[in-house]
């Protein structure tokens, strides 16, 4: 083998650990960024779950509000209640079943 050849063979295996290197650098990037989509989707789904318990309340404080209000409104606001007792039966047969 002559000198050329080994500096040739010297400087390829220098690019090869370059490259496992960087090959590591990436997989553990890789690995870092799967944790961190992981932790932000349990985060959205957390805070959509949030969401919707909020605006569960809010219907809830607009019922009660409407019943409080001793208004015209009174009757939307049982139309509500009625609707939501219908729905609890609907629920309750099902469960029957």
């Amino acid at each position: 083998m002559t000198e050329e050849d080994r500096l040739l063979l010297n400087d390829l295996k220098s690019k090869m650990q370059q490259l496992f290197a960087a090959y590591q650098r990436l997989e553990q990037e890789k690995k870092n960024l799967q944790t961190e989509f992981e932790e932000l989707q349990n985060k959205l789904e957390s805070l959509e779950y949030e969401k919707s318990e909020i605006g569960r309340e809010n219907e809830q404080l607009k019922i009660v509000n409407q019943l409080l209000s001793g208004k015209d409104e009174n009757r939307e606001a049982k139309q509500k209640i009625n609707f939501l007792i219908r729905e609890i039966d609907k629920c309750i047969a099902l469960l029957n079943r």
